[in-house]
């Protein structure tokens, strides 16, 4: 059985790719993904270094975390990792409630909005607590982040962006190495499974994820707690950049 090529844009959606209305409405999209992305990887990072190795992002590695805490008998760090994965799963679920066109909606923004506080919330509450939280705090900690990445990756999803999540990268590495791999091997444009602007996107988010990840971890290991106020720094000038937008379209 022959392998059918990848079916082409539709014209419509095309042109208006091509367009510089289109263009720049891809672009605004781009710098909101890759902002949430280091957002997500900042949470990651700070709360792998100071809550006790827990990713309350990146369910797939906090998953693994979770079965190698049970099966090796380590019941603070199985215990941290099920609160991690059960915020994140029920902010998810909530946010799967309502319905979406694919766009920045209300509800999209709404989410960001109470992921904000969730990350407010975590990181008030970090910095009263000290460097080093322990015990019910701790696991207080891990659930406000869990629900705000649970909240992110959910409102990500609902925008349909292919092999993009900014709360994990292992689709977005697989699909921009196959992308690499496609132009050195010179497969014909029109059978490519990504464009040059999907690639450069993948490629973005990777760099972001890394570079953030290692600035959190460079801003916690210098200043302890107070490395928590980067995520939400970096989530609020994502979401001034979108209301400014929407009050400038009024």
């Amino acid at each position: 059985m022959s392998r059918s090529a990848p079916t082409s844009p539709r014209p419509a959606a095309k042109a208006f790719a091509q367009s510089s209305h289109g263009q720049g409405v891809l672009v605004r999209l781009d710098l909101r993904l890759l902002g949430l992305t280091v957002v997500a990887a900042s949470v990651d990072a700070l709360s792998y270094l100071g809550l006790g190795h827990v990713f309350p992002a990146n369910m797939t590695g906090n998953t693994v975390l979770l079965a190698l805490g049970l099966a090796t008998g380590d019941h603070g760090a199985s215990q941290r990792s099920a609160v991690a994965l059960g915020a994140y799963v029920v902010a998810a679920a909530v946010m799967g409630r309502w319905p979406s066109d694919g766009t920045w909606d209300r509800p999209l923004t709404a989410s960001l909005v109470a992921e904000l506080a969730l990350l407010v919330a975590f990181c008030a509450w970090w910095l009263v607590l000290g460097e080093r939280p322990s015990d019910a705090p701790r696991f207080g900690l891990i659930a406000l982040a869990g629900a705000s990445m649970g909240l992110q990756s959910s409102a990500v999803g609902r925008l349909g962006v292919t092999a993009v999540s900014t709360t994990y990268i292992t689709g977005t590495w697989t699909a921009f190495a196959g992308g690499i791999g496609e132009r050195l091997g010179r497969v014909p444009r029109g059978q490519r499974s990504s464009d040059g602007h999907a690639l450069g996107l993948h490629g973005g988010i990777v760099a972001c994820y890394l570079l953030a990840a290692f600035v959190a971890a460079l801003v916690h290991h210098l200043a302890g707690a107070v490395a928590s106020v980067v995520p939400v720094g970096l989530l609020v000038v994502v979401l001034l950049s979108l209301l400014a937008r929407r009050g400038a379209l009024r």
